[in-house]
């Protein structure tokens, strides 16, 4: 049975380093802070990701004349920025209540087993607020774990 569509869930895991005592991916972003890094997703099931996210959960985004910005990257190793891409920039206007979803289609990027989904921010300009959870959504990829060359088949 195959996944078709799903959430980042469906595809990913949450990446912690060996001695990380903290949660990191899986907390809220705080995109009034300082621009900064939230950790990453590592890829489980071969995939092709279709839509970026964030979600206003525990404060409202406002008080910027530039809005910042939650920045989705590719890394084909995981921790490591070597041969990252941006897959895309969702940009949380000033205004976004609780609860609300500002979301960015984009044309599908594959992510193979063993690649990762980097999560960062960049604090807007003014006096920026808001706190929320990124995700992303992703489709089913027909590819099968002989064709990947980051699997290697148990002895």
């Amino acid at each position: 049975m195959y996944t078709q569509q799903g959430g980042h869930l469906a595809f990913f895991a949450p990446s912690l380093l060996l001695a990380s005592t903290d949660g990191g991916v899986m907390k809220e972003m705080d995109i009034g802070a300082a621009s900064g890094s939230h950790g990453e997703y590592l890829c489980v099931k071969q995939c092709q990701v279709a839509q970026l996210q964030f979600t206003l959960t525990s404060e409202a985004a406002s008080g910027t004349t530039t809005a910042p910005t939650v920045v989705f990257k590719k890394r084909p190793t995981p921790f490591s920025a070597t041969g990252a891409t941006t897959i895309g920039t969702v940009v949380v206007p000033s205004g976004t209540a609780i609860g609300k979803t500002v979301y960015l289609a984009i044309d599908p990027v594959d992510f193979a087993v063993g690649d990762s989904m980097e999560l960062s921010w960049t604090v807007g300009v003014g006096t920026p607020t808001g706190i929320g959870m990124a995700t992303f959504v992703a489709n089913e990829d027909p590819e099968t774990s002989a064709n990947n060359a980051d699997m290697i088949a148990s002895a």
